[in-house]
């Protein structure tokens, strides 16, 4: 076993993983929808249930919107996602052909065995299977069998809830890897976790035991969920943080680090090109340098003018997050 970040081990490493851990995997959440419901679900509320699209945290109305965001992180793979994606098999087909034409990984996770017809169509690279609260994994043993025939790197993606031997032993049979996810905590499963006698920590819930006798599988890939936050997440931030303009200084966790405008923003857009500082305009705001804070003549007159001046902290993603905000 080779041991990586935050806990997370392996002895293979699928292609989506090793896009994932460099933060280069864009997460396309195709649907809300889903015949099952697994009570360890962490989908939020937001998504659950509903037939919204998402690229990472945009929310999709357009191809553009895929595409911006792709630039945005300078992606290398995309993971499609749900609720179940291939109840939308038709949409997931048009972003595969988008995607495939970007010259984009993709790796797709289902909780459907996939028939032949299906999986000729689909033109991806990875297919993950994920059988429901781990029950008859037998069902998926054709798909992987087929998958791994027509050239689609295929195995099992599965939370850590309890011990099931017949997915090592089909995974084993067929020379599929086996992703085993530590068991996260979300606003919407909790209860549901704790009334099954989980014992959570923080956003997650430990069971060593568990996650040791899956160790059987030939192909075995541990992934903690602060993997997830202090690898995979992190990466993405920087990712995005450098595609943005140099007045914008980018922290080691890849947040942007700059001065928010507020208020009467024609007027400061005269005042900051005629200072000689660069700037993005967005509807609420306008971000510039951290050195407006010192340039005092500037900000008085930025504030004369019915402007308000903060020094940010934010995360470099569509929504712009703000993380800290002090006036200066």
């Amino acid at each position: 076993m080779k041991r990586i970040e935050a806990g997370s081990y392996y002895s293979y490493l699928p292609e989506g993983c090793k896009l994932c851990r460099r933060g280069a995997k864009l997460v396309l959440f195709i649907t809300g929808m889903c015949r099952n419901s697994c009570f360890y679900c962490p989908i939020s509320r937001e998504r659950f249930g509903k037939d919204v699209i998402f690229a990472n945290e945009r929310e999709f109305k357009s191809f553009d919107d895929f595409i911006a965001e792709v630039e945005l992180m300078s992606a290398e793979g995309v993971a499609i996602t749900g609720g179940e994606p291939l109840l939308k098999l038709e949409r997931v087909l048009e972003f595969t052909k988008l995607s495939n034409r970007l010259g984009l990984h993709i790796h797709l996770y289902t909780s459907i065995p996939a028939k032949e017809e299906v999986l000729k169509k689909l033109k991806v690279d990875e297919i993950r299977f994920h059988p429901p609260e781990l029950k008859n994994p037998e069902l998926y043993e054709d798909s992987i069998k087929f998958a791994k025939k027509i050239g689609i790197e295929a195995g099992f993606e599965i939370p850590a809830i309890k011990f099931e031997p017949k997915i090592v032993e089909i995974a084993n049979r067929n020379d599929a890897f086996l992703n085993l996810n530590q068991l996260e905590a979300s606003e919407t499963n909790w209860s549901k976790l704790g009334d099954r006698g989980f014992k959570i920590e923080d956003y997650y819930v430990n069971c060593p035991e568990i996650v040791k006798k899956f160790e059987k599988a030939n192909k075995f890939h541990y992934c903690s969920a602060r993997f997830k936050d202090r690898a995979q997440f992190r990466r993405r931030l920087i990712r995005m943080a450098m595609n943005h303009p140099d007045f914008y200084l980018v922290t080691r966790d890849g947040t942007l680090l700059c001065c928010r405008i507020e208020g009467e923003l024609d007027k400061a857009k005269k005042l900051l090109k005629n200072s000689g500082f660069d700037f993005s305009v967005f509807e609420d705001c306008i971000e510039t340098s951290v050195e407006l804070a010192e340039n005092e003549k500037l900000r008085e007159a930025l504030i004369s003018e019915g402007c308000k001046v903060y020094l940010v902290e934010r995360y470099p993603t569509v929504k712009r997050t703000l993380i800290e905000v002090s006036r200066v």
